[in-house]
Protein backbone atom coordinates (compact mmCIF):
# COMPACT_ATOMS: atom_id res chain seq x y z
CA UNK A 1 0.00 0.00 0.00
CA UNK A 2 2.80 2.59 1.17
CA UNK A 3 4.51 1.59 -2.54
CA UNK A 4 1.94 2.79 -3.94
CA UNK A 5 1.18 5.96 -2.59
CA UNK A 6 4.86 6.77 -3.25
CA UNK A 7 4.36 5.99 -6.61
CA UNK A 8 1.54 7.82 -7.39
CA UNK A 9 3.29 10.87 -5.48
CA UNK A 10 6.53 10.70 -8.06
CA UNK A 11 3.95 10.46 -10.97
CA UNK A 12 2.33 13.95 -9.73
CA UNK A 13 5.72 15.36 -8.88
CA UNK A 14 7.04 14.68 -12.19
CA UNK A 15 3.95 16.30 -13.76
CA UNK A 16 3.94 19.47 -11.86
CA UNK A 17 7.75 19.96 -13.16
CA UNK A 18 7.13 19.36 -16.56
CA UNK A 19 3.90 21.74 -16.61
CA UNK A 20 6.19 24.65 -14.97
CA UNK A 21 9.05 24.11 -17.66
CA UNK A 22 6.23 24.41 -20.50
CA UNK A 23 4.65 27.66 -18.32
CA UNK A 24 8.14 29.14 -18.21
CA UNK A 25 8.87 28.36 -21.62
CA UNK A 26 6.03 30.33 -23.04
CA UNK A 27 6.63 32.97 -20.87
CA UNK A 28 9.65 33.54 -22.25
CA UNK A 29 8.76 33.42 -25.79
CA UNK A 30 6.97 36.62 -24.73
CA UNK A 31 8.90 40.06 -24.11
CA UNK A 32 6.71 42.92 -22.16
CA UNK A 33 8.22 46.57 -22.46
CA UNK A 34 7.20 50.22 -22.00
CA UNK A 35 7.18 52.35 -25.51
CA UNK A 36 8.63 55.38 -25.00
CA UNK A 37 7.89 57.17 -27.72
CA UNK A 38 4.06 56.36 -28.13
CA UNK A 39 2.32 59.54 -26.77
CA UNK A 40 -0.49 57.78 -25.56
CA UNK A 41 -1.04 57.17 -22.01
CA UNK A 42 -2.48 53.84 -20.32
CA UNK A 43 -0.90 52.10 -22.71
CA UNK A 44 0.75 48.51 -22.98
CA UNK A 45 2.68 47.80 -26.00
CA UNK A 46 4.03 43.78 -26.70
CA UNK A 47 6.62 42.53 -28.74
CA UNK A 48 5.11 39.16 -29.75
CA UNK A 49 7.77 36.40 -30.82
CA UNK A 50 5.69 33.82 -31.11
CA UNK A 51 1.81 33.88 -30.46
CA UNK A 52 0.13 31.44 -32.74
CA UNK A 53 -2.63 29.68 -31.36
CA UNK A 54 -4.08 26.72 -33.29
CA UNK A 55 -7.45 27.43 -32.23
CA UNK A 56 -8.02 30.56 -33.69
CA UNK A 57 -9.88 30.13 -37.03
CA UNK A 58 -7.97 31.02 -40.43
CA UNK A 59 -10.39 32.84 -41.87
CA UNK A 60 -10.00 35.58 -38.96
CA UNK A 61 -6.59 36.07 -39.31
CA UNK A 62 -4.75 39.48 -38.63
CA UNK A 63 -2.91 40.75 -41.65
CA UNK A 64 0.00 42.90 -40.30
CA UNK A 65 1.43 46.32 -41.91
CA UNK A 66 3.28 49.00 -41.00
CA UNK A 67 0.66 50.98 -39.36
CA UNK A 68 -1.65 50.14 -36.35
CA UNK A 69 -4.45 48.08 -36.79
CA UNK A 70 -6.64 46.65 -34.32
CA UNK A 71 -7.01 43.45 -32.76
CA UNK A 72 -10.80 42.17 -32.80
CA UNK A 73 -11.59 39.46 -30.85
CA UNK A 74 -10.42 36.14 -31.07
CA UNK A 75 -8.82 36.98 -34.19
CA UNK A 76 -5.19 35.27 -34.80
CA UNK A 77 -2.17 36.99 -35.29
CA UNK A 78 1.20 36.26 -36.92
CA UNK A 79 4.52 35.70 -35.27
CA UNK A 80 6.84 38.78 -34.85
CA UNK A 81 4.63 41.60 -34.51
CA UNK A 82 4.81 44.83 -32.51
CA UNK A 83 1.49 44.92 -30.16
CA UNK A 84 -0.39 47.23 -28.03
CA UNK A 85 -3.21 47.59 -25.62
CA UNK A 86 -5.38 50.19 -24.35
CA UNK A 87 -5.28 49.58 -20.56
CA UNK A 88 -8.63 51.87 -20.06
CA UNK A 89 -10.54 50.53 -23.06
CA UNK A 90 -8.79 47.26 -23.57
CA UNK A 91 -8.55 47.41 -27.23
CA UNK A 92 -5.31 45.31 -28.61
CA UNK A 93 -3.20 46.92 -32.14
CA UNK A 94 -0.40 45.37 -34.12
CA UNK A 95 1.91 46.46 -36.35
CA UNK A 96 5.00 44.81 -38.30
CA UNK A 97 7.83 45.64 -36.36
CA UNK A 98 10.19 48.74 -37.47
CA UNK A 99 13.93 49.41 -37.55
CA UNK A 100 13.64 51.35 -34.23
CA UNK A 101 11.23 48.12 -32.64
CA UNK A 102 14.07 45.47 -33.56
CA UNK A 103 16.48 47.10 -32.21
CA UNK A 104 14.82 47.39 -28.98
CA UNK A 105 13.60 43.72 -29.43
CA UNK A 106 16.90 42.90 -29.71
CA UNK A 107 17.95 45.09 -25.98
CA UNK A 108 15.24 43.56 -24.58
CA UNK A 109 16.67 39.33 -25.46
CA UNK A 110 20.05 40.68 -24.34
CA UNK A 111 18.06 41.98 -21.14
CA UNK A 112 16.50 38.40 -20.69
CA UNK A 113 19.89 36.41 -21.21
CA UNK A 114 21.50 38.59 -18.49
CA UNK A 115 18.40 39.20 -16.21
CA UNK A 116 18.49 41.38 -12.95
CA UNK A 117 16.44 41.30 -10.47
CA UNK A 118 12.96 41.99 -10.56
CA UNK A 119 12.45 44.92 -8.38
CA UNK A 120 15.12 46.26 -10.22
CA UNK A 121 14.02 49.07 -12.71
CA UNK A 122 16.64 50.63 -15.28
CA UNK A 123 16.54 54.09 -17.45
CA UNK A 124 18.85 55.11 -20.15
CA UNK A 125 19.32 58.62 -20.25
CA UNK A 126 20.90 60.37 -23.54
CA UNK A 127 23.02 63.38 -22.14
CA UNK A 128 23.79 65.69 -24.81
CA UNK A 129 27.14 67.36 -25.34
CA UNK A 130 27.33 70.82 -24.62
CA UNK A 131 29.98 72.11 -27.74
CA UNK A 132 29.57 75.48 -27.07
CA UNK A 133 32.94 76.15 -26.09
CA UNK A 134 34.05 74.23 -29.43
CA UNK A 135 31.67 76.32 -31.22
CA UNK A 136 33.38 79.30 -29.60
CA UNK A 137 36.87 78.06 -30.89
CA UNK A 138 35.65 77.26 -34.49
CA UNK A 139 33.39 79.90 -35.02
CA UNK A 140 35.51 83.65 -34.25
CA UNK A 141 32.08 85.35 -34.69
CA UNK A 142 30.80 84.01 -31.27
CA UNK A 143 34.18 85.03 -29.94
CA UNK A 144 34.35 88.47 -31.05
CA UNK A 145 30.28 88.77 -29.84
CA UNK A 146 31.50 87.56 -26.10
CA UNK A 147 34.39 90.90 -26.02
CA UNK A 148 31.67 93.16 -27.23
CA UNK A 149 29.43 92.35 -24.35
CA UNK A 150 32.44 92.38 -21.86
CA UNK A 151 33.38 95.19 -23.04
CA UNK A 152 29.60 97.03 -22.70
CA UNK A 153 29.37 95.99 -19.47
CA UNK A 154 32.98 97.95 -18.70
CA UNK A 155 30.83 100.65 -20.07
CA UNK A 156 27.97 100.64 -17.91
CA UNK A 157 27.40 103.72 -15.34
CA UNK A 158 27.37 103.49 -11.44
CA UNK A 159 24.86 105.26 -9.95
CA UNK A 160 26.97 108.89 -9.49
CA UNK A 161 27.25 108.60 -13.12
CA UNK A 162 30.54 107.47 -13.12
CA UNK A 163 31.84 104.15 -15.70
CA UNK A 164 33.49 101.25 -14.06
CA UNK A 165 37.40 103.07 -14.71
CA UNK A 166 36.12 106.29 -13.25
CA UNK A 167 34.08 104.81 -10.54
CA UNK A 168 37.84 103.16 -9.40
CA UNK A 169 40.12 106.49 -9.51
CA UNK A 170 37.44 107.96 -7.31
CA UNK A 171 37.06 105.03 -4.36
CA UNK A 172 41.29 105.22 -4.68
CA UNK A 173 40.83 109.23 -4.07
CA UNK A 174 38.17 108.54 -1.03
CA UNK A 175 40.35 105.94 0.65
CA UNK A 176 43.62 108.78 0.72
CA UNK A 177 41.12 110.90 2.68
CA UNK A 178 40.12 108.08 5.25
CA UNK A 179 42.55 106.84 8.31
CA UNK A 180 43.82 103.58 8.36
CA UNK A 181 43.24 101.87 11.37
CA UNK A 182 46.62 102.16 13.23
CA UNK A 183 45.86 106.02 13.35
CA UNK A 184 42.32 105.44 14.55
CA UNK A 185 43.51 103.31 17.20
CA UNK A 186 46.30 105.79 18.02
CA UNK A 187 43.27 108.82 18.34
CA UNK A 188 41.35 106.16 20.70
CA UNK A 189 44.27 105.62 23.00
CA UNK A 190 44.72 109.87 23.18
CA UNK A 191 40.48 109.87 23.97
CA UNK A 192 41.07 107.23 26.66
CA UNK A 193 43.84 109.26 28.27
CA UNK A 194 41.23 112.04 28.83
CA UNK A 195 38.73 109.98 30.28
CA UNK A 196 37.45 111.07 33.61
CA UNK A 197 36.52 109.19 36.81
CA UNK A 198 33.37 109.44 38.74
CA UNK A 199 35.32 111.18 41.71
CA UNK A 200 36.17 113.52 38.96
CA UNK A 201 32.77 114.05 37.67
CA UNK A 202 31.66 115.05 40.49
CA UNK A 203 34.22 117.27 42.07
CA UNK A 204 33.50 119.23 38.19
CA UNK A 205 29.96 118.96 39.04
CA UNK A 206 29.51 120.48 42.31
CA UNK A 207 32.57 123.40 40.96
CA UNK A 208 30.20 124.04 38.54
CA UNK A 209 27.07 124.30 40.59
CA UNK A 210 28.40 126.29 42.92
CA UNK A 211 29.70 128.90 40.10
CA UNK A 212 25.73 128.67 38.34
CA UNK A 213 23.81 131.68 38.44
CA UNK A 214 20.40 130.75 37.43
CA UNK A 215 17.87 128.21 38.96
CA UNK A 216 17.59 126.01 35.86
CA UNK A 217 21.30 125.34 35.87
CA UNK A 218 21.50 124.32 39.33
CA UNK A 219 18.50 122.03 38.85
CA UNK A 220 20.08 120.26 35.62
CA UNK A 221 23.35 119.98 37.97
CA UNK A 222 21.42 118.60 40.61
CA UNK A 223 20.05 115.85 38.20
CA UNK A 224 23.52 115.23 37.20
CA UNK A 225 24.92 114.60 40.70
CA UNK A 226 21.68 112.72 41.90
CA UNK A 227 22.67 110.04 38.61
CA UNK A 228 25.92 109.85 40.02
CA UNK A 229 25.09 108.94 43.62
CA UNK A 230 23.23 106.03 43.06
CA UNK A 231 26.60 104.08 42.86
CA UNK A 232 27.37 103.00 46.70
CA UNK A 233 31.16 104.47 46.54
CA UNK A 234 29.76 107.78 44.28
CA UNK A 235 27.68 108.62 47.58
CA UNK A 236 30.15 108.05 50.18
CA UNK A 237 32.35 109.82 47.94
CA UNK A 238 29.55 112.73 47.94
CA UNK A 239 29.99 112.75 51.70
CA UNK A 240 33.49 112.46 51.60
CA UNK A 241 33.70 116.10 49.63
CA UNK A 242 31.23 117.77 52.02
CA UNK A 243 28.45 117.47 49.60
CA UNK A 244 25.70 117.56 52.25
CA UNK A 245 26.42 120.53 53.88
CA UNK A 246 28.04 122.44 50.84
CA UNK A 247 24.89 121.47 48.09
CA UNK A 248 22.10 119.60 49.85
CA UNK A 249 21.80 121.65 52.80
CA UNK A 250 22.12 125.84 50.81
CA UNK A 251 19.14 124.19 48.15
CA UNK A 252 16.49 122.18 51.00
CA UNK A 253 16.50 125.85 52.44
CA UNK A 254 16.62 127.75 49.60
CA UNK A 255 13.27 129.92 47.98
CA UNK A 256 13.47 127.97 44.67
CA UNK A 257 11.10 124.65 44.30
CA UNK A 258 13.22 123.40 41.71
CA UNK A 259 16.02 123.58 43.57
CA UNK A 260 14.62 122.08 46.39
CA UNK A 261 12.97 119.18 44.66
CA UNK A 262 16.16 118.49 43.13
CA UNK A 263 18.10 118.29 46.50
CA UNK A 264 15.47 116.10 47.97
CA UNK A 265 16.03 113.42 45.08
CA UNK A 266 19.58 113.93 45.37
CA UNK A 267 19.36 113.68 49.36
CA UNK A 268 17.23 110.29 48.96
CA UNK A 269 19.01 108.53 46.36
CA UNK A 270 22.28 109.34 48.43
CA UNK A 271 21.18 107.78 51.64
CA UNK A 272 18.84 104.73 49.95
CA UNK A 273 20.60 101.81 52.13
CA UNK A 274 23.77 103.21 52.50
CA UNK A 275 24.63 103.27 56.59
CA UNK A 276 27.39 105.78 56.21
CA UNK A 277 25.67 108.31 54.27
CA UNK A 278 22.64 107.70 56.60
CA UNK A 279 24.64 108.40 59.36
CA UNK A 280 26.48 111.08 58.32
CA UNK A 281 22.79 112.84 57.01
CA UNK A 282 21.43 112.35 60.54
CA UNK A 283 24.46 114.14 61.88
CA UNK A 284 24.06 116.95 59.40
CA UNK A 285 20.82 117.21 61.10
CA UNK A 286 18.78 116.44 57.97
CA UNK A 287 15.88 114.80 59.56
CA UNK A 288 14.74 117.80 61.53
CA UNK A 289 15.14 119.90 58.13
CA UNK A 290 12.89 117.13 56.21
CA UNK A 291 10.03 117.18 59.47
CA UNK A 292 9.93 121.27 59.00
CA UNK A 293 9.72 120.61 55.02
CA UNK A 294 6.77 118.38 55.66
CA UNK A 295 5.23 120.14 58.84
CA UNK A 296 5.45 123.74 56.43
CA UNK A 297 5.82 123.69 52.33
CA UNK A 298 2.85 124.62 50.93
CA UNK A 299 3.33 122.42 47.67
CA UNK A 300 2.69 119.33 47.50
CA UNK A 301 4.96 118.44 45.00
CA UNK A 302 7.83 119.51 47.25
CA UNK A 303 6.52 117.65 50.36
CA UNK A 304 6.20 114.54 48.25
CA UNK A 305 9.97 114.87 47.81
CA UNK A 306 10.95 115.42 51.42
CA UNK A 307 8.44 112.05 52.38
CA UNK A 308 10.78 110.40 49.75
CA UNK A 309 14.11 111.53 51.06
CA UNK A 310 12.59 111.00 54.93
CA UNK A 311 11.80 107.32 54.18
CA UNK A 312 15.18 106.48 52.11
CA UNK A 313 16.77 107.70 55.43
CA UNK A 314 14.98 106.44 58.17
CA UNK A 315 14.15 102.76 55.93
CA UNK A 316 16.55 100.21 57.75
CA UNK A 317 18.40 102.33 60.17
CA UNK A 318 16.78 101.95 63.49
CA UNK A 319 19.03 105.50 64.82
CA UNK A 320 17.66 107.47 62.71
CA UNK A 321 13.65 106.03 63.29
CA UNK A 322 14.53 107.10 66.77
CA UNK A 323 15.26 110.72 65.95
CA UNK A 324 12.51 110.76 63.79
CA UNK A 325 10.06 110.32 66.76
CA UNK A 326 12.18 112.02 69.15
CA UNK A 327 11.70 115.45 67.22
CA UNK A 328 8.13 114.89 66.66
CA UNK A 329 8.28 113.27 63.10
CA UNK A 330 5.17 111.02 63.71
CA UNK A 331 2.70 113.84 64.61
CA UNK A 332 3.78 115.77 61.65
CA UNK A 333 3.29 113.00 59.83
CA UNK A 334 0.04 112.26 60.84
CA UNK A 335 -1.39 116.17 60.09
CA UNK A 336 -0.95 115.42 57.03
CA UNK A 337 -4.11 113.31 56.50
CA UNK A 338 -6.01 116.10 57.96
CA UNK A 339 -5.84 118.12 54.88
CA UNK A 340 -9.32 116.70 53.27
CA UNK A 341 -8.48 117.46 49.52
CA UNK A 342 -7.81 115.20 46.86
CA UNK A 343 -4.16 117.30 46.11
CA UNK A 344 -2.74 115.28 48.97
CA UNK A 345 -3.47 111.76 48.84
CA UNK A 346 -0.41 111.29 46.87
CA UNK A 347 1.36 112.68 49.82
CA UNK A 348 -0.47 110.44 52.55
CA UNK A 349 -0.33 107.34 50.35
CA UNK A 350 3.80 107.72 50.88
CA UNK A 351 3.48 108.08 54.70
CA UNK A 352 0.97 105.10 54.78
CA UNK A 353 3.81 103.28 52.65
CA UNK A 354 6.72 104.16 55.05
CA UNK A 355 4.38 103.20 58.18
CA UNK A 356 3.59 99.70 56.75
CA UNK A 357 7.39 99.39 56.11
CA UNK A 358 8.44 100.48 59.18
CA UNK A 359 6.25 97.83 60.81
CA UNK A 360 7.33 94.91 58.44
CA UNK A 361 10.84 95.60 59.38
CA UNK A 362 10.08 94.88 63.20
CA UNK A 363 8.25 91.44 62.23
CA UNK A 364 10.93 90.24 59.66
CA UNK A 365 14.12 91.76 62.22
CA UNK A 366 16.10 88.95 63.99
CA UNK A 367 18.92 89.33 66.55
CA UNK A 368 20.66 92.50 67.37
CA UNK A 369 18.29 94.87 64.85
CA UNK A 370 15.45 93.35 66.10
CA UNK A 371 16.56 94.78 69.69
CA UNK A 372 17.47 98.17 68.66
CA UNK A 373 14.09 98.56 66.48
CA UNK A 374 12.18 97.13 69.92
CA UNK A 375 13.90 99.88 71.62
CA UNK A 376 11.25 102.34 69.49
CA UNK A 377 7.66 101.32 70.49
CA UNK A 378 6.40 102.03 66.99
CA UNK A 379 3.08 100.62 67.32
CA UNK A 380 2.56 101.61 70.53
CA UNK A 381 2.79 105.83 69.34
CA UNK A 382 0.59 105.09 66.29
CA UNK A 383 -1.99 103.37 68.82
CA UNK A 384 -1.97 106.38 71.16
CA UNK A 385 -0.95 109.18 67.89
CA UNK A 386 -4.56 108.28 66.41
CA UNK A 387 -2.92 106.98 63.27
CA UNK A 388 -5.87 103.75 63.15
CA UNK A 389 -8.78 106.17 62.27
CA UNK A 390 -6.54 108.10 59.23
CA UNK A 391 -5.07 105.46 57.74
CA UNK A 392 -8.77 103.08 57.80
CA UNK A 393 -10.89 106.36 56.35
CA UNK A 394 -8.25 106.43 53.32
CA UNK A 395 -9.94 103.14 52.54
CA UNK A 396 -12.81 104.99 51.26
CA UNK A 397 -10.89 107.57 49.45
CA UNK A 398 -9.25 104.27 47.82
CA UNK A 399 -11.88 102.69 46.51
CA UNK A 400 -12.43 104.41 43.52
CA UNK A 401 -10.17 105.60 40.56
CA UNK A 402 -9.63 109.68 41.05
CA UNK A 403 -10.26 109.55 37.53
CA UNK A 404 -13.98 109.17 37.79
CA UNK A 405 -15.04 110.76 41.58
CA UNK A 406 -17.84 112.65 40.37
CA UNK A 407 -19.39 109.34 39.80
CA UNK A 408 -18.46 107.04 42.57
CA UNK A 409 -18.52 110.23 45.41
CA UNK A 410 -22.09 109.03 46.09
CA UNK A 411 -20.89 105.18 46.79
CA UNK A 412 -17.74 106.62 48.90
CA UNK A 413 -19.98 108.36 51.08
CA UNK A 414 -22.55 105.54 52.02
CA UNK A 415 -19.65 103.07 52.25
CA UNK A 416 -20.66 101.31 49.52
CA UNK A 417 -18.05 99.15 46.71
CA UNK A 418 -17.74 101.46 44.05
CA UNK A 419 -17.50 100.61 40.77
CA UNK A 420 -13.97 101.58 40.05
CA UNK A 421 -11.58 101.18 42.33
CA UNK A 422 -8.00 102.41 42.24
CA UNK A 423 -6.43 98.95 42.71
CA UNK A 424 -2.42 100.87 43.42
CA UNK A 425 -4.37 102.68 46.39
CA UNK A 426 -6.33 99.69 47.77
CA UNK A 427 -3.12 97.40 47.81
CA UNK A 428 -1.03 100.11 49.71
CA UNK A 429 -4.38 101.22 52.03
CA UNK A 430 -4.69 97.15 53.21
CA UNK A 431 -1.43 96.53 53.33
CA UNK A 432 -1.10 99.07 55.71
CA UNK A 433 -4.09 97.98 57.80
CA UNK A 434 -3.06 94.43 58.16
CA UNK A 435 0.59 95.45 59.53
CA UNK A 436 -1.44 97.41 61.76
CA UNK A 437 -4.49 95.20 62.64
CA UNK A 438 -2.80 94.45 66.34
CA UNK A 439 -2.78 97.25 67.45
CA UNK A 440 -5.97 98.77 65.37
CA UNK A 441 -8.08 95.98 65.84
CA UNK A 442 -11.31 98.09 67.67
CA UNK A 443 -11.03 100.79 65.38
CA UNK A 444 -10.92 98.96 61.93
CA UNK A 445 -13.62 97.26 63.19
CA UNK A 446 -16.25 99.58 61.58
CA UNK A 447 -14.40 99.08 58.04
CA UNK A 448 -15.89 95.46 58.18
CA UNK A 449 -18.71 95.98 55.63
CA UNK A 450 -16.84 97.96 52.95
CA UNK A 451 -13.87 94.97 52.86
CA UNK A 452 -16.41 92.14 52.65
CA UNK A 453 -17.37 94.28 49.40
CA UNK A 454 -14.28 94.94 48.31
CA UNK A 455 -12.85 91.62 48.78
CA UNK A 456 -15.86 90.67 46.87
CA UNK A 457 -15.53 92.75 44.08
CA UNK A 458 -11.81 91.98 43.64
CA UNK A 459 -13.09 87.80 43.64
CA UNK A 460 -15.30 88.91 40.61
CA UNK A 461 -12.75 90.98 38.48
CA UNK A 462 -10.08 88.13 39.26
CA UNK A 463 -12.76 85.45 38.08
CA UNK A 464 -13.66 87.61 34.74
CA UNK A 465 -9.50 87.98 33.91
CA UNK A 466 -9.00 84.03 34.14
CA UNK A 467 -11.44 84.06 31.29
CA UNK A 468 -9.06 86.58 29.13
CA UNK A 469 -7.45 85.40 25.72
CA UNK A 470 -3.75 87.71 27.03
CA UNK A 471 -4.03 87.70 30.59
CA UNK A 472 -1.12 90.39 31.33
CA UNK A 473 -1.04 89.11 35.29
CA UNK A 474 -4.26 90.88 36.06
CA UNK A 475 -5.58 87.73 37.06
CA UNK A 476 -2.97 87.23 39.51
CA UNK A 477 -3.25 90.97 40.90
CA UNK A 478 -6.67 91.16 41.34
CA UNK A 479 -6.74 87.81 43.58
CA UNK A 480 -3.77 88.63 45.37
CA UNK A 481 -5.90 91.64 46.49
CA UNK A 482 -9.08 89.42 47.53
CA UNK A 483 -6.99 87.00 49.50
CA UNK A 484 -4.98 90.01 51.08
CA UNK A 485 -8.17 91.55 51.73
CA UNK A 486 -10.28 88.41 53.17
CA UNK A 487 -7.39 87.60 55.95
CA UNK A 488 -7.78 91.02 57.19
CA UNK A 489 -11.19 90.57 57.27
CA UNK A 490 -10.69 87.52 59.72
CA UNK A 491 -7.93 88.88 61.58
CA UNK A 492 -10.19 91.93 62.30
CA UNK A 493 -13.18 89.34 63.22
CA UNK A 494 -11.07 88.22 66.05
CA UNK A 495 -12.70 91.37 68.21
CA UNK A 496 -15.91 89.14 68.73
CA UNK A 497 -14.12 86.06 69.67
CA UNK A 498 -11.74 88.12 72.12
Amino acid sequence: MKRNVCLVLTVVVVVVAMISDAVSQKQDDRLVALDPDDDQDDELTLTNEATTDESHDDTKSFIPTDKWQTIEPGQAIPPGLHIRMNLQTGVKEAKLLDDEDETKDNHASQVMENPEPANMNKAIISVEKNDSEDEEETNPKAALMRDNIIEALKQIKSEDGLNSKESIENSEKRKKNLRSYEELKENFDALNIKVETDVEILTNLMNRYKNAKSDEEHATLLEDMEYLVHQFDNAITFVDMDGLQQIVLPAMNSTSNIKKKGSLHLLGSAVQSNPKVQIAAVEAGLVESLIRIVAYESQVDVARKAVFALSCLVRGFPYGQQVLAQNGGLEVLRKVFDKGDFQTLPLQLKVVALLHDLLMEREEAEGERLHQLQQFKLDEQLASGGWCPVVSSLLTVASFDRRDRRYDMGAALKNEMPLRPDHDTVDKVVSAMSSMVEVCRNQFFDTLPLLRNLAHTYDDLAYKEQFQDNDDGGHALFKGLADTIQRLVRNIGLKSEL
